[in-house]
């Protein structure tokens, strides 16, 4: 009941701005700029109030490690099975994007509700992994597949330049270094972060469409985020020997679903929208029974 609690209200906003483009009230222009504020401001937001606490200590720094090697052997298989599609490079930057990068903060209210602050604090060193993928790496491939890909110099001046990005670097050196945000500026990062799920559950419900978007590319990515990922993490946490909460915790974010920067960076270097819609929305509905599931085996 406390996880459905907590996720509910996500599929409640998601209703509304699927209702609200029915109705004619907010339209794919208003999703696009909700994206945008959303990468501007809000995610640079959760990035140093979440990064610049997270304890990294050398004892778990296999965490993030482990999420760039599942990056490492998801894009592999991306790269090998991208090969069997003539994708225009619009679509072809959304399939590896959706590919690679997770959504583990949809993990976070299963996390917090079975395993506390600790757990949470395992999550976020996943993620933290994850997170220099999806601001690096990921918007390369996003700026090289869409609009900005036109010249070598705008591309690599625009990844390097990202806000996120930016904020990832400032919140690392924060934590390395032992200071503390005042606790004016966090609450102003809190407040910021508090516009996560709706700019980014609207923006889905508007973009959402029950048809399937390109049948093949669209179940090859749900296999590869979401079979390839349990496999992976599987193959990863009997490598790093991870054992009890840190395993069970590893394998839950392990089969998140794709990541919204696939929407956003497909809204914002003019990549197919649609299709990442679709990736997002499917992976989402399958990631919400695997972990469930999961939890339940793994408890």
């Amino acid at each position: 009941m406390d996880i459905a609690n907590n996720i509910l209200p996500l599929f409640l906003i998601f209703g509304m701005g699927f209702a609200s483009k029915r109705l004619g009230f907010l339209t794919k222009e208003n999703a696009d700029l909700f994206l945008k504020l959303f990468f501007y401001l809000v995610l640079p937001a959760v990035v140093l109030l979440s990064i610049s606490r997270v304890p990294l200590t050398l004892e778990l720094i296999s965490l993030p490690l482990l999420a760039i090697g599942m990056f490492l052997l998801s894009f592999t298989c991306a790269s090998l099975t991208c090969r069997f599609f003539r994708l225009k490079p619009a679509s072809l930057g959304v399939f590896l994007i959706g590919s690679i990068i997770l959504n583990g903060s949809f993990v976070y209210p299963f996390v917090y509700v079975m395993y506390g602050e600790k757990g949470m604090a395992i999550a976020y060193l996943f993620d933290f992994g994850n997170a220099i993928i999806a601001f690096s790496f990921a918007y390369y491939l996003a700026c090289r597949y869409g609009s900005s890909g036109k010249t070598q110099t705008n591309l690599y001046k625009k990844f390097l330049l990202s806000p996120p990005l930016l904020a990832l670097s400032v919140a690392v050196m924060i934590n390395l270094s032992g200071l503390k945000i005042p606790s004016a500026g966090q609450e102003l990062l809190k407040i910021m972060g508090g516009m996560t799920t709706p700019l980014i559950m609207l923006s889905l419900g508007i973009y959402f469409s029950p048809r399937i978007v390109k049948p093949g590319p669209l179940l090859t990515v749900i296999l590869i985020r979401m079979l390839g990922g349990l496999i992976f993490g599987y193959l990863l946490v009997s490598v790093f020997g991870l054992s009890g909460v840190n395993k069970t915790i590893t394998l839950i974010m392990a089969v998140s679903p794709s990541a919204m920067n696939t929407l956003i960076y497909a809204s914002m270097e003019g990549l197919d929208k649609e299709f990442a819609a679709s990736i997002i929305s499917y992976t989402t509905v399958i990631s919400m029974i695997l972990i469930s599931v999961l939890i339940f085996i793994l408890h």
